[in-house]
This record gives C-alpha cells, structure tokens and sequence, in this order.
C-alpha cells in the first residue's frame, strides 16, 4: 500500500520576515488575477512567484512564467530566505477553522513524501476528472524548477486515530510556524524527527490505500514528470526523489474533516419557465414548497437546515428560482438513475446527488448536455449558502440548486469502485497553504 518517507524540507528562514504569513499564498488554482496581484505586493518573496508567476506578452521559451519562477527558487535558495532542513522529517500541519454555523474545528494532518503509484495499482485512489491544460502547466513548472511547491491533499482510514493521539503532546506545545489566511483560518506546523513516530506513519500508511481530495492535476503532473525522469534516467533504483511527490495525509475519520457542498447557479436557458419546469420534476422527485423571505440570513439558514433534515433520510436538492419560496426535491426512487449510466456502474457513482443533478436534473429535464456541463456554458459553481440567493434575487441568474455536502463513504466508495465524479462534488475546506514547506527534487538524493 501506501509508503511514505520523512523528506528535508526547504522552509522560509522566519528570521528574515516580520510577518510569516505574507510570504504564504493558497494553491494556484484558486488564486485570481487581482490576487495575484495583491500577493506580488505583500511581499518579494511571497511563494505566489514560484506557484503561479506573472505571464508578459514578451514572454518566449527562454524567459516565460516558469524560467522566472526557477531563477527566483535558486536566488532564494542562495541568499537564504529558504533554508533545507538538516534532518529527514514529517511536519505536523493543523488548520483551525470556523463552521458556518459558528462552531470551531481544527482539521489535523501531515506532510511527507509518498512514492507515486500509478492508478491502476488501486494504492492511491483519484475521485475526479482532470483536464489536460492545467497538468501541461504544472509539467512546465516542475521541470523547470524539480521542486513540488504544494502538497497534494490525500485522505485515509484510521478509525483508533492512532497518529493523532501519538502526536498530542506534540500538538500541545509551541509550533514551529502559525500563521492565519485572508480567510481566517489558522495554520500550524511543527518539524517531527523522533523515529519513533516516524515508523508508526509509515507502518499505518503501509496498510491502508489513499484517496486524493485534492490536488489530482498535480499527481497527474508528479507522475508524468516521473516517467519523464526515468526516460532520462534508464538506471533508475525507483529510489530517486523524482519516485515521491509531496503529500498532505489527513485521517477521514477525524472529526475536524469536513466536506463541504458546492452550490450550482444556472443561466443561458432557452425559453424557461418555471412552473412546466417544477411540474416535470414532480415524475422524480416529492416536491416540498417551502414559504421563505430568501432575503433574510435566519430563513436561508432555516432552509439549509430542513435540506439537511430532507439528506439524511434520502437525496434531496434545493431549488431557488425566486419569490418568496424554495423547493425542496427528494428522489422517489434511486432506479430512475439507471438510465442514465451504463449497466455496470456502481450504485455509489449513480446515487450521488450531484449524479441526480447532473444527470437526471441538469441533462435529463433542462437538455444541458454533459460536454456543455463541463464547459460551464449553462452553469457556474458557488460555495456559500447565501450566494445563490443573492444572485437570483438580483435577477443574474434565474434559477439555483442547493446541494448537500457530499459524504466521506461516498467519495470513498466512488474511488474504490474506480469512478470519478462529476465536476465539482467535493469541497474540502480550509485550503492548504502553499509555502510551508517545498519539496525540493535533488538530483543524485534518494528518499530515506
């Protein structure tokens, strides 16, 4: 199964900042222009440069995006504001974060290299679909740079949550770094090299599979930019650092892992109208007509509410398309959902709500079809609950679906069977942080 080894980070010498988190960034792929922008100004070594760097209109296969991106990685290397660690290690990664309903959770986990699997080994378990363009980039980077910059987020299964009682003490005391995001969370990492814990990760790792939550391009990207290096490499030990890739490990079964859902906006509909609309779904779907004022934060929290009552017991989606009211649409029956998937498909694939949506909702009723779905020509994705409200009542959108999160046996179960999802059915929050530790790809080094 899974092998994980302990790795000498390169982290920022804190010695040299004032303030440690205006050299962090989130990963790349949520990071907008203006952002980029703003972490450029926070600070000249803000990771973003390496992560995600300024494209020119000059820019030519000598000086692009991942060349500056290479030069600035050495010059920091150099001067040292990154400094490697002397000692192999794991490093505790803690993120504490608020629910909307106001609670406090802290999502606990680890970072440390992991050696590349391909898919079909069944060790490391993907749950969603990649797109070429994006894993292109980050070839690009990786080779310029032989660094991972961002761990990819993995879960397991650990039900005893041995690591996490193992490392209480450790969590107790001081961390090696904190920082908070412009989200509010709070970020925390400490430097692990007692032997000890060390082998216990491994040896729990060695006997469980992993499932990516986040981060599927970039173990994409690992693995290709792997063969690539074994293609220059033919005597390769498998040893090589260019085998592992750097990996965030977080317990499933803690209580601070949370799956959060993400809502769907609709618009470019020829000749809707609502009311044939609701009619059709009434074939499917028991339709609760619930009275609200969709402009008031107590009924929009007492709406989430009952669809998290109508989830528990069945499949149940939210529809907003305006007035003072929202339709709560519960599946009748799960074999409805056969039609739409080939006969072998796994039941866990075909009974997702976001399947029912997509499929049955989405495709089946409205005709958007699943190329014009992942394109985004008829719909775009929000997270919070009270968005899709707001962006109807405005008049931007005419009508909007509000998901439950999807659950943690289902997306390990979809992974088991080796089927992926439709777009956007898992949010895991809070990000990881880019900029904690990087992994640098030293030639001639072997993992220990």
């Amino acid at each position: 199964m899974a092998k994980i080894v302990p790795f000498r980070a390169l982290r920022y010498d804190l010695k040299r900042l004032s303030q440690p988190g205006s050299v962090m960034a989130p990963p790349y792929d949520v990071i907008s222009p203006a952002l980029q922008e703003e972490l450029y100004a926070r600070d000249p070594h803000n990771v973003v440069r390496l992560i995600l760097g300024r494209t020119g209109t000059g820019d030519h296969e000598g000086d692009n995006r991942y060349t500056r991106a290479a030069a600035d990685f050495r010059a920091w290397q150099e001067s040292g504001v990154l400094l490697r660690d002397a000692t192999p290690s794991l490093y505790l990664y803690d993120q504490e974060y608020v629910l909307e309903s106001g609670e406090k959770v802290v999502r606990k986990g680890f970072m440390a290299l992991t050696r590349l699997e391909d898919f079909s080994s069944g060790v490391v378990k993907p749950h969603e679909k990649t797109l070429a363009g994006p894993k292109t980039d980050r070839l690009h980077l990786t080779k310029a740079c032989s660094a991972n910059f961002s761990p990819i987020f993995s879960l397991y299964a650990d039900s005893c949550c041995v690591l996490e009682a193992l490392t209480r003490e450790l969590r107790g005391g001081a961390p090696d770094i904190e920082v908070r995001d412009d989200d509010g969370v709070i970020h925390r990492l400490w430097q692990v090299t007692d032997p000890a814990i060390i082998s216990r990760a491994q040896n729990l790792l060695d006997a469980k599979p992993l499932f990516i939550a986040d981060g599927h391009h970039r173990y994409e990207t690992a693995l290709n930019y792997r063969d690539y290096m074994r293609g220059q490499h033919p005597g390769f030990t498998g040893r090589e650092l260019f085998n592992y890739v750097l990996m965030y490990f977080a317990n499933m079964e803690d209580q601070g892992m949370q799956i959060f859902p993400t809502h769907r906006l609709i618009f470019n509909l020829n000749d809707f109208r609502l009311e044939p609309f609701v009619e059709s779904l009434a074939d499917s779907f028991d339709i609760e007509t619930v009275p609200c004022n969709p402009a008031s934060a107590e009924e929009r929290q007492r709406i989430r509410q009952l669809l998290a009552a109508k989830g528990a017991g069945g499949h149940a989606i939210g529809l907003f398309a305006g007035r003072e009211r929202c339709f709560l649409l519960t599946l009748k029956d799960e074999q409805v959902m056969d039609r739409f998937f080939p006969e072998k498909a796994p039941k866990a694939l075909k009974t997702l709500d976001v399947s029912i949506l997509h499929r049955l909702i989405l495709e089946g009723l409205l005709g958007i079809t699943v190329e014009a779905q992942e394109q985004q020509l008829n719909l775009k994705y929000v997270k919070n609950f009270d968005e899709p409200f707001e962006r109807v009542l405005s008049g931007e959108f005419p009508l909007a679906f509000l998901m439950n999160p999807t659950r943690m046996t289902e997306v390990r179960d979809v992974a088991n069977a080796g089927e992926k999802m439709p777009q956007k059915s898992t949010y895991f929050y809070p990000k990881l942080l880019s900029g904690l530790v990087i992994n640098p790809i030293v030639p001639g080094e072997s993992a220990e």
